[in-house]
């Protein structure tokens, strides 16, 4: 898909890769509007990128208020060409040491948010017969990183790419699917986007966690591989050379495992999930006709 004077949507528009995602592409000639949980940092990153730029508040781990913003960018826009689900917040700590209502408002956004935005978008590019492209930010972590202390931001990016998998299995193929993973970058994801509602975590571990990221790849820089990507049609939009050697030890733990364990026999294929489904469903299917 070309985004040259497309129509598009960005969560977690305000600042960090999605804010440049949008100023990226408004520079393309496209429409966007700017979805964040902060409508007055949503406000004014869209009055920097101009007037192709549209503030919406939107929450996107509620679902009616994700409707609500596809109600808003058809009207604004006249139709929707491209979504990127980028919203996404951070949590660090042990794992074993958060707490519910902390797994909760990080899987909340960083996952339910990337469902609710891909179902009803994807939803309403289907009923359109438009065709689309739907972007998920993840992460380097969902390719095999172990970052230990983000437990919880981990875990939802897995859920991410899962989701991404499953949504390029699941939809037309007018509708293109890509997951973004990019590694360290140079963004507020402990500030931006969702203030947590924990309160100030320890300042401390904020003040390592600023000096990270400021040594991270530029915002604009992972935007313009996630725009590049989208553009290709690639499912898989990595930007960071580093993050190979992670996802290199994750295939040959896995290759490892299975080598040991369940290596390959001649009835294997009996075991096929997808296969076995195809067929129960048919046998059914055939008895049914017979009935």
């Amino acid at each position: 898909m070309k985004l040259e004077n497309a129509r598009v949507v960005v969560t977690g528009g305000a600042a960090g890769i999605g804010k440049s995602l949008a100023k990226l592409l408004a520079a393309r000639g496209c429409k966007v509007v700017v979805a964040d949980y902060d409508l007055d940092r949503a406000t004014a990153a869209a009055s920097e990128i101009g007037p192709l730029a549209h503030p919406v508040r939107c929450d996107v781990s509620d679902h009616a208020s994700v409707e609500a913003l596809a109600e808003q960018a058809y009207a604004l826009l006249g139709g929707v060409d491209a979504v990127f689900a980028n919203a996404g917040v951070s949590h660090s700590g042990a794992l074993i040491d958060a707490t519910p209502e902390q797994l909760d408002w990080v899987m909340g956004v960083n996952v339910r948010g990337v469902w609710s935005t891909a179902s009803v978008f994807a939803k309403r590019m289907i009923a359109s017969g438009h065709p689309g492209h739907i972007c998920i930010t993840a992460s380097e972590h969902a390719l095999g990183l172990q970052h230990t202390g983000g437990g919880l931001y981990t875990a939802s990016k897995h859920a991410a790419l899962g989701l991404g998998e499953i949504l390029r299995a699941e939809l037309p193929e007018t509708i293109g699917v890509s997951v973004l993973c990019p590694g360290l970058a140079n963004t507020e994801l402990h500030l931006s986007g969702r203030v947590s509602p924990f309160g100030p975590g320890d300042p401390g571990s904020v003040a390592v966690g600023a000096a990270v990221l400021a040594r991270g790849m530029s915002a604009d820089r992972v935007a313009e591989g996630a725009i590049a990507g989208v553009e290709r049609g690639d499912f898989l939009i990595v930007t960071h050379s580093i993050s190979f050697k992670a996802a290199e030890r994750r295939f040959a733990e896995i290759s490892a495992a299975f080598a040991a364990q369940a290596p390959w026999s001649a009835d294997a294929e009996r075991y096929d999930v997808n296969r076995v489904v195809a067929e129960v469903i048919a046998s059914l299917k055939d008895a049914g006709d017979k009935a």
